[in-house]
């Protein structure tokens, strides 16, 4: 029974790391900062390639698929727009991708809907701007439903929130009066930092995606109007 028992923790302790690194995986700002932003920009002009802002309506989507997937077999094809960017920034040559197909589609995705800059917009985004749809978001995440995209534990696993959520641990402080005490901008730089273990142990800092810290901000705000 003990080694069934084991061999069965196992099994679940991988599919949780598995799990969490497709969900890594698929988070297109951390695959632009890792993969694009040594060569380009978006909407800061050209540096080793071209501006990616705008890219997505200059290119059809099946044309840029194929061409970050392999740069090269387009170019030998004869391809005009790729036989036209190799010939304006040559000697470099687009490197050809290994990005699954769910990675790619999430990054075109990410590029469409305004990339960085939008991520930049959203950095300032007061938490009594959210939607209830983020604000149950903050929650899942909150309680480990809803996987942190870089690993991390959830927040419920060192914290509670009050009455609310008060089956949490106790590593850390209840958060329920979080908001209050730090208010948006505080609150804000705290969870930029980030302050999660993490769940993969050969990962990078659990940190968390701007998507993600601010759902949990104003699900903080939420949880601190309730108590009220």
């Amino acid at each position: 029974m003990r080694v069934r028992s084991s061999a069965t923790a196992c099994a679940f302790v991988v599919i949780v790391c598995l799990m969490t690194r497709s969900a890594a995986a698929a988070d297109p700002a951390s695959l632009f900062t890792r993969k694009c932003s040594s060569c380009h920009t978006f909407g800061r002009g050209v540096l080793v390639g071209p501006d990616l802002k705008g890219v997505t309506s200059r290119h059809s989507r099946d044309w840029l698929v194929a061409w970050i997937s392999s740069s090269e077999s387009l170019i030998r094809a004869g391809d005009p727009a790729a036989t036209a960017l190799f010939n304006k920034f040559k000697p470099q040559r687009m490197p050809d991708q290994t990005f699954t197909p769910a990675e790619l589609s999430a990054l075109l995705d990410y590029l469409a809907a305004g990339g960085p800059e939008a991520d930049a917009r959203r950095k300032d985004r007061r938490a009594d701007t959210a939607t209830d749809a983020e604000i149950d978001m903050g929650r899942d995440l909150f309680v480990g439903h809803l996987a942190l995209a870089n690993g991390g534990a959830s927040c419920f696993s060192c914290h509670r929130m009050g009455d609310k959520v008060s089956a949490g641990g106790t590593l850390g402080p209840d958060l329920s009066s979080a908001y209050a005490r730090y208010q948006d901008r505080g609150l804000t730089a705290l969870l930029a930092r980030g302050c999660s273990p993490k769940v993969h142990p050969t990962r990078g800092p659990a940190t968390l995606t701007e998507q993600e810290a601010f759902a949990l901000k104003a699900f903080l705000r939420r949880e601190m109007q309730g108590t009220r």
